[in-house]
């Protein structure tokens, strides 16, 4: 038996002290009788035929905000608890499956339950009522709208005084319709308790628990009935029986729930249409503020002001929209930009227009990394190279508006810009297609290749040589060139040609000083002769030729 480290545990032969309580010792008739009163009424005062749906009810929508929807009811003492998430993907799916699925898991609170603490691990009680949320729900959800998909529902039953499943199938249906799943109707659901000729309506947990006890004598009608049914379309989706109970009692069993899950039905739209209104008032307030905000800002903001840096905006997280036109307009200065400014706005800003401000280009927009539309019209902006570059770090930019600036005359502006910026769309007011777009990006990175193949060219000059050499030489001790010129004592200076594919280096080379770069000394090189062997000329000549084969060991 598993140890829960969380608390401290009794002994695992301990025996609970519910049973040597009297109540534990009560027979099945002492219990069926402390189930009604002398009048005839239940312990919570309610008659036989009486539900908890029209005094004892209460319901609400947008409880936990990490879900798509999600709802909460109470029935007295029983308490649910329901929250539905957007459709995903079904997983370990290998057939395409044309119907969308439902993934209901239903779970009790450990202090739920009067009579035992419930375990942290799902239970057979619980698989059992999740096997039977979803068979209630499947027939009302328009599964074929999200096929190869599947929508989580989770019930968590924060207290059960009887009618578990029935609170539960109805608080599923009012969370799927608050997440705006498509339902062809609203859900609910009702219980019954048989036990003998009387029927309990709405049972509590221990007008359940007698129901489900063996009666002494076999042949009394003894179980629990909970139905769900879709109202306006009086169609049952699931029925559920538990217990031994002949086919007269069913039936009339039946036209009882269908009364009771049609006394459901008002309440739940109540609900739904108080959470419509609520959702309007929000909107309606939500908009209020934001046109008190934009106010706000166009005062501060308004065209013809003296704002020449844009600065001290840090605390504007949720800043979407940005105006400043025509800033300054006497002075010749541009419009400046703030780091600090650009990076703590970057994260919301979706609109910027900065028309009319004098500016020449547009580093500073590099980290605003959710801007979608740049308005930048009759400005400095020349460079067109330089413009895109900055551009294209925006993976968010679809809209970009360069109207009366230089750059709108230079040639090939718009296919540099859109060849730059992949996700553009819209350039000067004007729609991209996508086959243009293409088209200029394979073209515009043929053209870059070919540009870097020729900037990488290493010509046949003595430059040329050195730059060969650098790039290709290995590390360790070798002659910083091709061409070196050595030093010896009591010798005339001579020039010595070495290959440095072998990385060798004579030790003469070491003992003395580094000898001087030929590009300082010699002058530079001349095409290659044909001639065979290299010119051996004294220091300054020019060299007209270079070996084509590395020389001999002994000849170095």
């Amino acid at each position: 038996m598993p140890t829960d480290y969380r608390r401290f545990n009794g002994p695992e032969d301990s025996i609970s002290y519910n049973r040597f309580t009297k109540e534990y010792l009560k027979s099945y008739k002492d219990l069926h009788k402390d189930l009604i009163d002398e009048n005839g009424l239940r312990k919570d005062g309610r008659s036989l035929d009486e539900a908890r749906s029209l005094q004892m009810f209460f319901g609400r929508t947008d409880m936990i905000s990490q879900a798509k929807g999600s709802s909460y009811i109470e029935l007295k003492k029983t308490k649910v608890v329901c929250s539905v998430f957007d459709p995903r993907e079904i997983v370990h799916q290998n057939e395409f499956c044309a119907l969308g699925q439902l993934y209901c898991e239903v779970k009790f609170a450990p202090f739920s339950c009067p009579r035992q603490r419930r375990p942290l691990a799902p239970d057979s009680e619980e698989k059992a009522l999740s096997v039977a949320l979803r068979k209630a729900l499947e027939p009302s959800v328009c599964r074929h709208l999200f096929p190869n998909y599947q929508i989580d529902i989770f019930v968590f039953i924060l207290e059960h005084d009887g009618s578990c499943l029935a609170a539960a199938i109805t608080a599923a249906g009012l969370a799927l319709v608050n997440a705006a799943v498509p339902m062809y109707d609203i859900m609910t659901a009702c219980s019954v308790a048989i036990i003998g000729d009387q029927m309990f309506v709405d049972p509590t947990e221990a007008e359940e628990n007698v129901a489900i006890m063996n009666p002494e004598k076999n042949d009394i009608n003894n179980g629990l009935i909970t139905m769900s049914m879709m109202p306006n379309l009086k169609q049952i989706s699931d029925f559920r029986q538990i217990g031994s109970i002949n086919f007269d009692c069913i039936m009339k069993t039946m036209e009882i729930l269908q009364k009771e899950c049609l006394k459901f039905l008002p309440n739940i739209q109540r609900i739904l249409v108080l959470n419509v209104r609520n959702c309007f008032a929000q909107q309606k307030l939500l908009d209020k503020e934001a046109k008190e905000r934009e106010a706000a800002l166009n005062a501060k903001m308004e065209d013809n002001n003296l704002i020449s840096v844009v600065e001290n905006l840090e605390g504007l997280k949720y800043l979407e929209e940005l105006h400043i036109e025509k800033q300054n307009i006497a002075n010749s200065d541009a419009l400046c930009f703030d780091p600090k400014t650009m990076i703590s706005i970057g994260a919301s800003l979706r609109i910027l227009n900065v028309s009319e401000n004098k500016i020449s280009e547009v580093t500073w927009a590099k980290p605003l990394r959710r801007l979608e539309v740049l308005i930048a019209k009759n400005n400095k902006l020349e460079i067109t190279e330089s413009i895109a570059d900055d551009l294209c770090t925006l993976v968010c930019l679809v809209d970009v508006n360069f109207i009366g600036n230089p750059i709108c005359k230079k040639h090939r502006y718009r296919e540099i810009i859109i060849a730059r910026c992949a996700p553009l769309r819209i350039l000067d007011t004007v729609a991209i297609h996508s086959t243009s777009r293409t088209f200029l990006q394979n073209f515009d990175k043929v053209v870059r290749l070919r540009q870097l193949n020729e900037k990488n060219k290493i010509s046949m000059t003595r430059q040329g040589v050195e730059d060969f050499f650098d790039l290709n030489m290995l590390t360790g001790p070798r002659a910083q060139s091709a061409l070196s010129i050595s030093e010896f004592s009591n010798q005339k200076p001579r020039l010595s040609a070495i290959d440095s594919s072998y990385t060798f280096m004579p030790r003469a080379f070491w003992r003395n000083k580094t000898s001087p770069s030929p590009r300082d000394d010699v002058p530079p090189m001349d095409p290659p002769s044909l001639a065979k062997q290299p010119n051996m000329e004294p220091q300054g000549s020019a060299i007209k030729g270079i070996l084509k084969k590395p020389m001999p060991m002994k000849y170095i």
